[in-house]
């Protein structure tokens, strides 16, 4: 079976580097790993204290980011190697200050997985929530390195817990830090017990992003008006887009596409400017539709909004809503929102709703604004903080 795997793994390269010939973000993941190996020897130099944590894109990141902060506090010698499998967090985060390196992470071969980890000779090693990649595993747990999953997720349908040698190597790892407690169950029910149910450690991010930004464009751009930001939307979420304009002709909008290139087919549907061209608007305070060509930016915004649309729900599932949720706000998305627990939970405690068509969208918003109560949502978001804080309690624990 590895060796299946194996082979999979090369097709899904040779594909990507076929696909970069006619798709950036693909060559952006082919140029990135160019010449890495002398790259990341030349950067790391002779440094023996590193910790290495890995994560898929930028949204693995919010999960990562606190953990990392706790982690330097506690463990002040060590520096921290941060990779990325994506450009899409690569690009935003290639530059992060609270890190020593950030790289992307080589296709996982045998030889790459080995010749990164003989490079990097990590001390710990942290996976950040779905990243199972099997012969990095495997070599760190042949190398005595100890990984631990943070923020993890498992399902008891997951495909890849039907696979043997997935369950094996699963279990070489050191720890796993999930997110809720079925997760656990679905652990403990194929002998996996060194875990523990600690939370979602996009909440500690998040919350310590709240009094981060102030953007006197966007004040502008407002103007004491009532705003709805619509996140994460792909293309075909402009039907629903298309009659919140339609129903809330007294607000004033912020559209932000999941890709970049989605923005030139937005501005084609909706009259509306880009923010990178904010300065040289005229009138902004006039404007009623904005775009957002900025990637990593939309987190910042929602403290401007009175109602959030979250996209990705009509397609293979809901975007971050904990990000608008933790500014109070109420939150919609379609109807493919379980990837996510937290969905569901806002969903019971009258935060959120999810809407299967544009039928009667506004008797359905207006419904969710009389019944929303932030103090609700506040005691929820409260409850669901600490996941970090309790990583490093389990994490001293084991050391002694």
């Amino acid at each position: 079976m590895l060796a299946l795997y194996n082979i999979a793994i090369k097709i899904y390269t040779f594909l990507i580097r076929i696909n970069s010939l006619f798709n950036n973000k693909a060559k952006r993941w082919v140029q990135g790993r160019e010449n890495i190996f002398l790259d990341l020897k030349f950067a790391l130099g002779n440094e023996k204290n590193i910790f290495w944590f890995h994560c898929a894109s930028l949204g693995e990141y919010e999960q990562a980011q606190e953990v990392i902060v706790a982690t330097k506090k506690q463990y002040p010698k060590y520096k921290i190697l941060l990779t990325f499998f994506s450009p899409s967090g690569y690009e935003v985060m290639k530059n992060c200050s609270l890190v020593e390196w950030v790289f992307y992470l080589p296709s996982d071969t045998v030889e790459n997985s080995d010749k990164f980890i003989s490079i990097v000779k990590p001390k710990k090693v942290f996976f950040i929530k779905s990243e199972l990649w099997l012969n990095y595993m495997i070599h760190l747990y042949n190398q005595n390195i100890p990984l631990y999953h943070i923020a993890s997720v498992f399902r008891k349908d997951q495909f890849l817990l039907r696979i043997s040698i997935f369950k094996k190597t699963l279990k070489k790892s050191k720890y796993f830090f999930v997110q809720d407690i079925n997760s656990l169950k679905v652990l403990n029910n194929i002998n996996i017990n060194n875990a523990s149910a600690i939370g979602d450690t996009r909440f500690d991010s998040i919350i310590s992003n709240l009094k981060s930004y102030k953007n006197t464009d966007i004040f502008k751009f407002k103007n004491k008006k009532p705003l709805i930001i619509l996140g994460s939307v792909w293309p075909h979420d402009i039907n629903i887009i298309r009659e919140f304009i339609s129903c809330f002709k007294d607000y004033k909008f912020i559209i932000a596409p999941h890709e970049l290139s989605y923005c030139p087919i937005i501005l084609k549907e909706f009259n509306g400017f880009l923010f990178s061209k904010i300065k040289e608007e005229n009138d902004v305070q006039d404007k009623n539709l904005l775009v957002i060509d900025n990637i990593g930016f939309l987190k910042h915004l929602y403290q401007y909004s009175e109602l959030v649309y979250i996209g990705g729900g009509f397609g293979d599932g809901v975007h971050n809503t904990i990000e608008p949720a933790v500014y109070m706000q109420p939150v919609i998305f379609g109807p493919n929102y379980n990837k996510s627990i937290e969905n569901a939970e806002l969903i019971s405690i009258n935060a959120a709703i999810s809407i299967n068509s544009k039928k009667n969208l506004k008797i359905k918003i207006e419904k969710l604004i009389n019944s929303f109560r932030k103090k609700e949502l506040s005691k929820y978001i409260n409850k669901k903080s600490g996941a970090v804080k309790r990583i490093l309690e389990i994490l001293i624990k084991i050391e002694d």
